[in-house]
């Protein structure tokens, strides 16, 4: 007995020991995970000449647009220097690297695709909080060394120039939006009012790009808003509602913004058509918005107060 158990000790001993001896083995082989780093790249201008979606164009199905117009420098690995447009000059940021090749400046968030001396390519991320929403993240940015765009005599204003996918596909949903009505789509170019009496004052609420939207001032054309006073109205009022305007320039009622009591809502909608048809349009000149220099229906939100004469 004493014999097999001095076998059993043995062999429960070399065992032990080639547990042991393995351990370091498999840690080694485990690779290290490495921070993002920009020292390759430090001191080097980059400037941003293509942006896309996923779709590889400029534009999506609501017409919102992405357009270059990013210009940075990584002065070391927590540090950049970014161009505002806003204040038409470079402004030093915090680099915050997060995951191994997602990192936020300038208030916004990117995962690094490619890096090196000639060019970055990025993409745009969406993130709320500690939450990254990657289906909503469908902008790929292309940047150049400043240098690269020198030696290879790239001509920066050509290559960021829309495509002709991107002219056509603006051609077909024009087309698609002016026979109907719901098909509507923003305009990069928005819906202009004019007054043409003194008896009624417009203004388009404007949006600026900067550091606080992350110098995107989209939503001035996602979603142009009009403030519309009319003077000698026949009764004070005060409404606010949605209208189409068609590539002729011609307003076409969709909703009220407010909310209206059921019982109150046929005849509330009526004065509002009765405001768009006896003052808007005797009182207003409309250019429809356009995009790519193609007019195109889109919707714009109003805002009109009468004040009685």
């Amino acid at each position: 007995m004493s014999f097999k158990r001095s076998i059993a000790q043995k062999q429960y001993l070399c065992l032990l020991l080639l547990l042991i001896a393995a351990l370091p083995i498999g840690c080694k082989q485990k690779p290290e995970k490495k921070g993002l780093s920009f020292k390759s790249i430090t001191g080097i201008g980059y400037t941003e000449v293509r942006r896309r979606l996923t779709n590889g164009l400029s534009f999506d199905n609501q017409g919102f647009e992405v357009e270059p117009s990013w210009k940075i420098t990584f002065l070391d690995n927590d540090s950049a220097n970014v161009w505002s447009p806003d204040k038409q000059q470079f402004i030093n940021f915090l680099v915050s690297a997060d995951h191994d090749s997602i990192f936020n400046v300038a208030r916004s968030w990117f995962r690094l695709q490619h890096m090196d001396k000639d060019s970055l390519k990025l993409q745009v991320l969406q993130v709320e909080g500690d939450t990254i929403y990657w289906l909503r993240s469908k902008v790929y940015m292309t940047l150049y060394a400043n240098n690269y765009i020198k030696n290879a005599h790239i001509n920066t204003a050509k290559v960021q120039q829309f495509s002709r996918a991107d002219t056509l596909f603006i051609k077909a949903k024009a087309e698609q939006s002016n026979k109907i009505i719901d098909s509507a789509f923003a305009a990069t170019q928005p819906v202009q009012l004019k007054s043409i009496s003194p008896n009624l004052s417009v203004r388009k609420t404007e949006v600026k790009a900067d550091m606080m939207n992350n110098f995107d001032a989209s939503e001035g054309y996602l979603d142009p808003e009009y403030n519309i006073t009319i003077y000698k109205a026949y009764q004070n009022f005060s409404y606010s509602f949605t209208v189409y305007v068609d590539d002729k320039g011609q307003m076409h009622f969709k909703q009220s913004t407010n909310y209206i009591m059921p019982e109150f809502k046929d005849g509330t909608i009526r004065v509002i058509k009765g405001i768009i048809a006896g003052y808007l349009k005797a009182y207003m000149s409309v250019t429809p918005g356009s995009t790519l220099g193609i007019a195109h229906t889109s919707l714009i939100t109003l805002h009109v107060l009468g004040e009685k004469g």
